[in-house]
């Protein structure tokens, strides 16, 4: 035993090895630990690891669990500390400390997900004097990219594509002072050794950003490569550059997200309660919605009553916006296809919808879309969880270790589970083309491969035709099939943590039914063992199958024809043939989104919808407040009580009021018949779950959640994953845990 002598007093000295698990790399972590150790006199070494960081410190026992007291508690603001392992070792007489070479091993850290610029970046961004004035990708340790530019753990620049840039001196210096903020900071870089942008256009200035700026100025579009994938850009205040790019682009009704310089020039479109603020100013910066300053404005933007809002989150983004205060940023993608990402592949295949292009050299690994959420009951509600979020597991009850768990078709993702965590995907998309299927194919063996996670057991959708399912039982692994529903009620369980027999309020537009037919307003009675289905809606004939999701009045006629009665929507011949198919028809679903799709065609007369869910939510925009309703009525079939649908739409047609109360009746009449099901179906006030896309409905969530709430129900939601198919994954894999 050693005795260290140090201002008169004694001290056994002693070395520790520690290790810290979690959100430790990319943080700053290891010049913090640097630093603490410099505090309190210690010598030692830290390192990089494949499970997180590797600790050695020795000196005077006070010291050293003063340093290990001050690691727990004075953690760098974006390191996520879950675990902390301590051991006493023998004395090694290291004569400093030091930072080394990073090991690799078994990869059990996490990683950060990519963060907006810190407050000291953005003020040197935007300082003359500054040595990175004006340079698009300066960053730190406490901020800047981090999921979207690597490529393997541990996380060294070698492991990111920041690995072909050579750090000048100046940089090289920064990087090496413990004192300076950019001490190991992976992707640090300057105008002189760093990524530089490239303009494609007309412009002819020097700068390629006052090219860019000079097009925005002047109504065109612009292609702006960002940190996790491309956008296409215009003057948000110019509809009719807005107007082009939605011809040019084929979007021709969903709403577009703006852009805008700060919270004051958000004020000009929205309205902002202090938690949208809360959210639009974070780290994470996503895209929030936000119910518009006059809702009758920016109908070029969104014809809802909201508009999607956020702030830049990247350097380029904040100098484009110190001109153009307010842009729209939409994912640069064709029709139905990933956001793109590669320089190469963007200028060909926006060429026709781009009038330039501002892109860069910094490759981007990972594609990332924005999250897209609202704010409900003061809490986030996503409707996209992607950028600034992943890849953050999520804590799960059960060890789910070995469980892959591939999701849905619409809105595709996947989770895989390690220990106690679930990893889920960014937004993927719908996996209807081979780039969708490409690029969640190229995410999830991503993600295995950063977490070291061999898959031993998959979960799918029971659908057969779902390019997810197939390509599950593509793994020859122990395939376990799981009803769409059932899979969504687990989620929003799993999400609230909730671990009892709970009864599932489950409102999509489609899934496979354990009857084969198609389900999608259902009454669900289990836990995530298993479930029953006690009630739903009485089935709608969809006339031709798909085409009725887009064809809406297919859906109205089909509605009319089975409560019996008669109206005109479409060409005569053509209606006379669709009633020859319903006679006939075979394809019949319960879905909550046809329902509304049919009843915003019977009240409006329009006979198509763009999107898929763009009907529901324009009903939902129309409706002008009401609190009467239609009458309800049920039936009983196999112990299943089915909402007669018929009954409300019969007095609906004979409804004389203007069509904006006939919506809010709508809704009105679909709380109530929620409230009588949830009273006639859970008389042990089992907890309520809301779960599946048409929950995306503020108008259907809020007066669901009050109306049970005031009959004694305690009601749960989606707090931390889409209510979407997007979070379906999740559900998949907590239902697949206990059926191993």
């Amino acid at each position: 035993m050693r005795i260290f002598k140090r201002k008169d007093r004694f001290s056994i000295m002693i070395h520790i090895q520690i290790h810290v698990y979690g959100i430790v790399q990319g943080v700053g972590f290891r010049p913090f630990v640097h630093r603490l150790a410099k505090t309190h006199h210690l010598t030692g070494t830290c390192f990089n690891s494949g499970e997180g960081v590797e600790i050695h410190v020795e000196g005077p026992q006070a010291e050293v669990h003063a340093f290990l007291h001050d690691l727990k508690h004075q953690t760098p603001a974006l390191a996520q500390i879950q675990k902390i392992t301590a051991q006493e070792g023998p004395v090694q007489n290291y004569s400093s400390f030091q930072i080394l070479e990073s090991h690799k091993g078994s990869h059990k850290t996490l990683i950060a997900p990519d963060i907006a610029p810190c407050q000291d970046c953005m003020r040197e961004l935007l300082d003359p004097q500054d040595r990175r004035y004006r340079y698009p990708f300066i960053n730190c340790t406490n901020c800047g990219p981090r999921y979207t530019i690597i490529q393997d753990i541990p996380y060294d620049r070698q492991n990111t594509t920041m690995s072909a840039f050579s750090l000048c001196p100046d940089c090289e210096k920064e990087y090496n002072d413990i004192t300076n903020r950019r001490y190991h900071a992976q992707p640090n870089a300057c105008k002189h050794c760093g990524p530089q942008l490239e303009y494609i256009g007309s412009a002819t200035f020097k700068d390629p950003l006052d090219n860019a700026l000079w097009d925005l100025q002047h109504g065109k579009i612009v292609a702006v490569k960002g940190i996790g994938g491309i956008h296409l850009a215009c003057d948000a205040r110019d509809p009719k550059a807005i107007r082009r790019l939605r011809q040019r682009k084929q979007r021709e009704a969903k709403p577009l997200a703006i852009m805008v310089k700060d919270i004051e020039t958000a004020k000009e479109f929205v309205v902002l309660n202090a938690k949208e603020e809360q959210f639009l100013s974070s780290k994470e910066r996503p895209i929030v919605l936000c119910k518009k300053r006059d809702p009758q404005a920016y109908q070029e933007l969104s014809h809802t009553k909201e508009l999607g809002i956020f702030l830049p989150y990247s350097p380029l983004h904040i100098l484009l916006l110190q001109t153009c205060t307010a842009l729209v940023m939409t994912s640069a993608n064709l029709q139905d296809m990933p956001v793109l990402i590669d320089n190469i592949e963007a200028k060909e295949k926006l060429k026709d919808i781009a009038d330039a292009f501002l892109l860069h050299d910094r490759p981007i690994e990972n594609r990332c879309d924005d999250s897209l959420m609202r704010i409900v009951s003061q809490e986030p509600y996503f409707i996209r969880r992607s950028r600034g979020y992943v890849p953050l597991p999520l804590p799960t009850q059960e060890d789910v270790t070995g469980i892959l768990a591939l999701g849905a078709h619409q809105k595709g993702s996947f989770a895989l589970g390690k220990d106690h965590q679930a990893f889920l995907s960014p937004y993927i998309g719908n996996m209807e083309n081979l780039e969708t299927l490409a690029h969640y194919h190229k995410a999830l063996k991503t993600m295995e491969r950063l977490f070291s996670i061999t898959p031993a057991v998959v979960a799918c959708d029971r659908h057969p035709d779902y390019a997810s399912t197939q390509y599950g039982q593509s793994l020859g692994l122990p395939l376990i099939s799981i009803q769409h529903h059932h899979a969504h009620m687990a989620s929003c369980m799993e999400d609230n943590q909730l671990h009892e027999t709970c009864f599932g309020i489950i409102w999509d537009g489609t899934g496979l039914g354990e009857d084969q037919t198609i389900w999608g307003s259902e009454f669900l009675i289990g836990d995530q063992c298993s479930y029953q289905r006690c009630g739903s809606i009485l089935p709608i004939a969809l006339l031709g199958g798909e085409k009725a999701i887009h064809e809406i009045a297919r859906i109205a006629l089909a509605m009319c024809w089975q409560a019996g009665k008669e109206i005109s929507l479409l060409d005569p011949d053509k209606q006379k043939n669709l009633k020859k198919i319903w006679k006939h028809s075979s394809v019949f679903s319960s879905g909550m989104g046809r329902l509304l799709d049919g009843f915003y065609s019977l009240i409006t007369k329009q006979t198509h919808q763009t999107y898929d869910g763009q009907a529901p939510v324009t009903l939902e925009n129309l409706a002008k407040p009401t609190s009467k309703t239609y009458p309800t009525a049920y039936q009983t079939k196999n112990n299943v009580r089915f909402f007669d649908w018929t009954l409300m739409l019969k007095t609906c047609l004979e409804d004389t009021d203007p069509k904006e109360y006939k919506a809010q009746k709508i809704h009105n009449t679909l709380i109530q018949m929620a409230i009588e099901q949830t009273c006639q179906l859970n008389p042990h006030h089992l907890p309520v779950i809301l779960s599946g896309g048409c929950f995306q409905n503020q108008i259907l969530l809020k007066g669901i959640i009050n109306g049970l709430k005031k009959h004694g129900y305690r009601v749960y939601w989606h707090r931390r994953i889409s209510c979407t198919d997007e979070g379906i994954a999740l559900g998949q894999l907590a239902i697949a845990q206990k059926r191993m």
